[in-house]
């Protein structure tokens, strides 16, 4: 065996150590054995809220420090400065009706569910400058459209591609355990991007842009993953905003929560680890005998830590890639698009998706909204929120003619540009989960993690708050 071979096995034999130990989490219902722990949890979004309550019921003493001044983290539900009382969500948009784990908080704290996509009216198709109206479960018209399709790809249609290219890869991912992380079974398909993987079975160009939606440089193993959370039987949204779950979470440690409080250092010693943190410009300390750091990996890089994280960690660190997300927000005077039977959603031929969260709520005015991915969302990101707003009009006067008339106000949001964020989501690119994932969720002596990137759902709520009680297990046994 050569020095390569060992270091695969190596890998190999670690990701299944991980994926051994996410399956044989059990939820909730920690028993504290021993005295009680000073614990010091960094972020008050699902991750670090489900964690703290475990560990509070379990008789820890919990503080949760947290640089926002609400809970929820990138679970954000935006209300101003929309009318009539609409909203719409700036983070976590959707709840699959196989993440278990989350309909049971939904369910815990009597919150409602909606379905998140419209069950009738048409969606307005958008490709290359024509427009049409597609009703619920069609496929669009192809004549007439400029499109880079081959033979076989022309007969299946739009809704086709995915069955053609990446059902077969979701059947067989379907068929592990949920929470079977990262997946060691598939590992070479970590080691190669969706683009290159659509390439290699002869899709068109057209194909990939419409199936990637500018994920190309994904790992197609982390691509696969995250869509079969996608294509289930009913997506869901919670009644009243998404924020309501954090925001009932956040009541069961009320006393617990220190806003406004940004860590700049944190400190490992023999007996114990102490966190230095901003609050009301001020410098403060607080000591603990572990923390919990729930922090995205891209904030966690511009926090001071001794002693230095080792190599692996470090490379972790700094290497993981959260993916870019903007968003854009018109209300308009009605929901006039309901006229003629269209229900407020569009697929465009950009990276993005274009959702109408409104339909169902009560009054008349009305949000059109867009849900806008990596490179694409780097461009906007990078504008005035002024060219976003005028650039996102423009578009939604091609989706719903007359949209432009209807407008009333706007509004932007960007995870890039969102300093305690610097990010949405980990995504996980080609040969990142032989050298990067298996070291995400490692402790570092006293010091352990939790957050959606470092779960087997990375860039939904599931995956938090699993994180969050896998954490508090590792804290209450340590």
């Amino acid at each position: 065996m050569n020095r390569r071979e060992f270091l695969q096995l190596a890998t190999l034999a670690a990701l299944a150590a991980f994926a051994e130990q996410s399956q044989a989490l059990q939820m909730g219902g920690l028993t504290r054995r021993g005295p009680a722990k000073k614990i010091v949890i960094l972020g008050a979004g699902l991750a670090g809220l489900v964690a703290a309550e475990e560990l509070n019921k379990a008789g820890h003493k919990v503080t949760i420090l947290e640089a926002r001044t609400r809970p929820g983290g990138r679970v954000y539900t935006l209300r101003k400065p929309f009318a009539d009382g609409l909203y719409a969500e700036a983070g976590a948009g959707r709840i699959p009706n196989t993440h278990a784990l989350t309909l049971k908080y939904v369910k815990r704290f009597g919150l409602q569910l909606d379905p998140f996509w419209p069950e009738s009216g048409s969606n307005v198709f958008l490709w290359r400058g024509k427009r049409q109206l597609v009703p619920a479960g069609k496929d669009p018209n192809l004549d007439g459209l400029a499109l880079n399709f081959t033979p076989e790809e022309r007969k299946v249609g739009f809704n086709g591609l995915e069955d053609k290219y990446l059902k077969p890869l979701q059947e067989k991912m379907r068929a592990l355990p949920p929470d079977a992380w990262p997946v060691t079974q598939m590992s070479e398909w970590g080691e190669i991007s969706l683009g290159d993987y659509l390439r290699k079975q002869g899709a068109s160009s057209d194909a990939i842009q419409y199936l990637s939606q500018g994920f190309e440089r994904d790992s197609l193993l982390d691509f696969v993953h995250d869509s079969i959370s996608h294509v289930v039987p009913k997506l869901w949204k919670i009644r009243g905003g998404n924020d309501q779950l954090p925001y009932a979470m956040a009541k069961q440690v009320a006393d617990k929560i220190r806003y406004g409080a940004e860590v700049v250092r944190i400190e490992q010693k023999d007996d114990g680890i102490v966190v230095n943190y901003s609050s009301a410009g001020k410098p403060h300390n607080i000591a603990a005998d572990r923390v919990i750091c729930t922090l995205p990996y891209s904030v966690l890089r511009g926090v001071i830590v001794d002693p230095a994280w080792s190599h692996e960690k470090m490379r972790a660190i700094r290497s993981i890639y959260m993916g870019p997300v903007a968003r854009v927000f018109a209300q308009t005077k009605s929901r006039f698009w309901e006229k003629d039977g269209r229900n407020g959603f569009a697929t465009v031929d950009e990276s993005m998706e274009v959702w109408s969260p409104t339909f169902k709520e009560p009054g008349k005015r009305g949000i059109v909204m867009s849900y806008i991915y990596e490179e694409l969302a780097v461009k906007y990101s990078e504008m005035s929120e002024s060219k976003q707003i005028k650039t996102t009009l423009d578009l939604y006067e091609q989706i719903h003619p007359g949209f432009k008339k209807e407008f009333e106000s706007a509004t932007t949001w960007s995870w890039m540009n969102d300093p305690y964020a610097r990010g949405a989501y980990m995504v996980t690119l080609p040969g990142q989960f032989r050298t990067v994932v298996q070291h995400l969720a490692t402790p570092v002596d006293r010091l352990h993690f939790a957050g959606e990137h470092t779960s087997p759902w990375p860039g939904w709520m599931q995956g938090a708050l699993h994180s969050g009680l896998r954490a508090a297990r590792e804290v209450n046994e340590s």
